[in-house]
């Protein structure tokens, strides 16, 4: 599939933001570090660090949906973003009034393709 020159047309993906994830590892350990310091033992310390392991792990949760297509990128080689060929499939959901402009495409307007299985399969 890759070439060994590059395509001219094609651009380089988004990195994912890695300092934002080991901020947020490094915020939530700083955070546990502090509460078991600070905080007397007891079920008070205990409730105050499940609830800070929960919210870091929420968080890193959160920068990785944010970082998906980046993430996805990372596996792949360098000419594909030129190869890759997207389809578009179009829904049968109505769009709201508000948004709809005169004259534009409506999902009810394409007509039905009939192909049998082995034109699908080539």
């Amino acid at each position: 599939m890759c070439m060994t020159e590059r395509p001219s047309g094609s651009t380089t993906p988004p990195r994912p933001g890695w300092r934002g994830l080991y901020a947020l590892a490094g915020l939530m350990l700083c955070a546990l570090l502090l509460v078991q310091v600070l905080v007397a033992v007891g079920v008070e310390r205990t409730v105050l660090q499940c609830g800070l392991v929960f919210g870091g792990f929420t968080a890193m949760v959160q920068w990785t949906r944010r970082n998906r297509a980046a993430l996805d990128h990372l596996d792949w080689c360098p000419c594909a973003s030129s190869r890759v060929t997207m389809r578009v499939i179009p829904s049968d959901r109505e769009e709201p009034a508000r948004t709809r402009r005169a004259g534009a495409w409506k999902p009810g307007d394409a007509a039905p393709v009939e192909t049998t299985l082995e034109e699908v399969a080539r």
